[in-house]
């Protein structure tokens, strides 16, 4: 069976020091990834998700991986073009998704197609959902900001803390 493109290695590379330095101060990103459950979203990403798997043909990029990047897309209400932009520039977005800084970032394209895919199946709703339900297991949600560089976890206010 086939794996999919940027699957990273447990070598580092050499600007790895580099890149988790200036990376630990988007403390948005650093939290949404520690707080999340990311082997369910994968179990059920992959459940629908199948493009890449066969022999024939290039290798797909890792579902997880256009998943995350989805995310970023509706959480900083972004197109696709620039949510390909933003994972390309931001040291951040690209740690977020699990890249490393020589690896090849999806086009808009393929993320469109993607969420397309998800659409389509009906499955996109269901994993923001289940994105959803985890943060506010941790007493937070996602907040989309005014401005590109916003979006920021709140705490939920429950009846009893106001």
């Amino acid at each position: 069976m086939k794996s999919y493109k940027n699957i990273n290695d447990p070598q580092r590379s050499f600007v790895t020091a580099y890149v988790e330095k200036h990376s630990k101060k988007n403390h948005f990103f650093n939290e949404v990834k520690e707080l999340i459950d990311w082997a369910e979203i994968d179990r059920e990403l992959k459940k629908v998700y199948t493009k890449g798997l066969s022999e024939k043909g290039a290798k797909a990029y890792n579902p997880l991986l256009l998943f995350k990047m989805l995310l970023i897309s509706r959480w900083y209400d972004l197109s696709d073009a620039q949510t390909e932009i933003m994972v390309n520039d931001s040291l951040s977005a690209m740690k977020f998704c699990n890249l490393r800084i020589e690896d090849s970032i999806p086009g808009y394209s393929t993320l469109s197609r993607f969420k397309k895919d998800l659409k389509e199946n009906g499955f996109c709703d269901k994993l923001i959902e289940m994105i959803n339900r985890q943060l506010a297991g941790h007493g937070l949600k996602v907040r989309k900001g005014k401005a590109v560089v916003d979006a920021r976890l709140n705490k939920i206010r429950t009846k009893k803390s106001k």
